[in-house]
């Protein structure tokens, strides 16, 4: 394996990183839970001496996705799945107090003088309503930076959405992947215990748009005179795409289309790995 594939491993693991593992199938053992730990981060991007352009590379909404092959002798048991981000509990209390109240007062004098009597009347009233109102939201439950939506694929794959509910990009992980499993896989072979254990794949998937190219810099104007000359991109961006485009090609992930900001971009696949207890 070459230094530059290594290279492109790790660029691309600070983007987002995935393990998953399931419990080995045993004659004793047919189910076993399925986890996935994911993790999102901002990556560093060119550092290479024959790269024309350097970026920093995240993500602000992804697929995390469950590939199972329909040869594959293994199925998910359906009540198993987890379903959504843990739902946020609100105690809502309200309180209103009014206070009102008139006080009016008068006096009167009166004074005699040459040509009669006049008389002065000094009338003051004042009224004064006053009312007080107090609203009270008590929030308990588990409220995470990243909002998890569950679904299907069109292929019928489980799919969970991750969405930044702060800052607007994924950074970190969207569950424990050690304590909560995605799926309860079902081993569907008469023998679980021998011949060839079935391959489940967890892959983590997004659109063009759903990625976000920062701080896109030129770093030799000599190399990206070169570039532009034998690739044919006459911007940094179409530059930065193209990168992304063939290191993720060379790994062997999917790619259609990254002009398109609705083009589909595979970030990390992997083969869960069964685990002896």
């Amino acid at each position: 394996m070459s230094n530059d594939l290594n290279n492109r491993k790790r660029a691309f693991a600070e983007v987002v990183s995935v393990e998953a593992w399931h419990k080995a199938f045993s004659t004793d053992n047919a189910k076993a839970d399925l986890h996935a730990d994911v993790v999102f981060g901002t990556a560093r991007i060119g550092g290479e001496a024959e790269s024309a352009v350097r970026f920093r590379l995240r993500m602000k909404r992804a697929d995390i996705v469950v590939v199972i092959s329909e040869t594959e002798p293994v199925e998910v048991e359906k009540q198993s799945v987890s379903r959504d981000s843990p739902q946020l509990h609100a105690h809502f209390s309200k309180t209103s107090d009014r206070l009102s109240g008139i006080a009016a007062g008068a006096n009167a004098g009166a004074k005699a003088s040459a040509d009669g009597v006049a008389i002065s009347i000094q009338a003051q009233a004042s009224a004064r309503t006053e009312i007080t109102k107090t609203e009270k939201i008590e929030l308990s439950g588990d409220l995470g930076l990243m909002k998890v939506t569950q679904s299907k694929t069109s292929d019928g794959h489980y799919r969970w959405t991750i969405e930044a509910l702060v800052d607007g990009y994924l950074d970190g992980r969207p569950w424990d992947g050690a304590n909560a499993p995605r799926l309860k896989l079902i081993d569907r072979r008469r023998d679980p215990g021998r011949g060839i254990p079935p391959s489940v794949r967890v892959e983590v998937r997004c659109r063009r748009e759903d990625i976000e190219i920062l701080d896109l810099k030129i770093k030799d104007e000599g190399i990206w005179a070169g570039a532009k000359a034998k690739v044919g991109f006459q911007n940094r961006m179409k530059a930065a795409e193209a990168y992304i485009r063939d290191q993720l090609a060379r790994e062997g992930l999917q790619v259609d289309n990254i002009n398109d900001i609705f083009g589909e971009l595979t970030f990390a696949s992997t083969t869960a790995e069964p685990i002896s207890e």
